[in-house]
């Protein structure tokens, strides 16, 4: 292996760019120098390819490859290609905003015939949505229960004049033992 091809290999293991004194030494690790002065051919070799190597702007004793700086050019314009195709999928509007706007208009549309409301929350559960499935699920089950109470607690207060013998627990036991109106509880 030359010089110039260990250079090479060198800063490609370090990124591209290092200092002269990390150069060097990774350099007679790979490539047996013969003579005084290894540093100074090294040195040398990269003066004199300057189509491979170049002192790195800004930092003194500092090297890099030539298409170092061309790699670099390459990936910032990746990171603003990247960053301008993220604020555009910022802008999209996400499905979980759609599906919780959608739950909330599906108890405003059904909030008085709420068992109407269970296909959409099949499909909601068919589709994926398990958790919005849910949330449709609870209100379905908690506004029944609520009437059921509802319902249970009017029957405990008398709210007309019974004739005599009547009492208004037997109206409570008659809601008690329909089981369409308290099949929840």
């Amino acid at each position: 292996m030359t010089i110039n091809e260990a250079c090479i290999k060198v800063l490609t293991e370090l990124g591209g760019k290092a200092p002269l004194k990390i150069i060097c030494a990774k350099v007679q690790e790979i490539v047996v120098l013969r003579g005084a002065t290894p540093y100074n051919s090294i040195c040398t070799e990269l003066i004199t390819h300057p189509k491979n190597f170049r002192r790195s702007p800004g930092q003194k004793g500092w090297w890099e490859l030539t298409s170092y700086q061309e790699e670099i050019a390459k990936l910032k314009e990746l990171v603003a290609e990247l960053k301008e195709e993220n604020q555009l999928l910022k802008a999209v509007p996400k499905e979980a905003d759609f599906v919780e706007k959608f739950l909330k208009e599906v108890v405003n549309e059904y909030k008085r015939k709420r068992t109407e409301a269970d296909p959409i929350r099949n499909i909601l559960r068919h589709m994926g949505h398990e958790d919005a499935a849910a949330v449709l699920d609870a209100w379905i089950d908690v506004k029944e229960d609520e009437l059921a109470k509802a319902l249970l607690r009017l029957a405990e207060k008398p709210t007309y004049r019974y004739e005599r013998g009547a009492v208004h627990l037997d109206k409570k036991k008659s809601l008690e033992h329909n089981p369409k109106i308290l099949d929840k509880k």
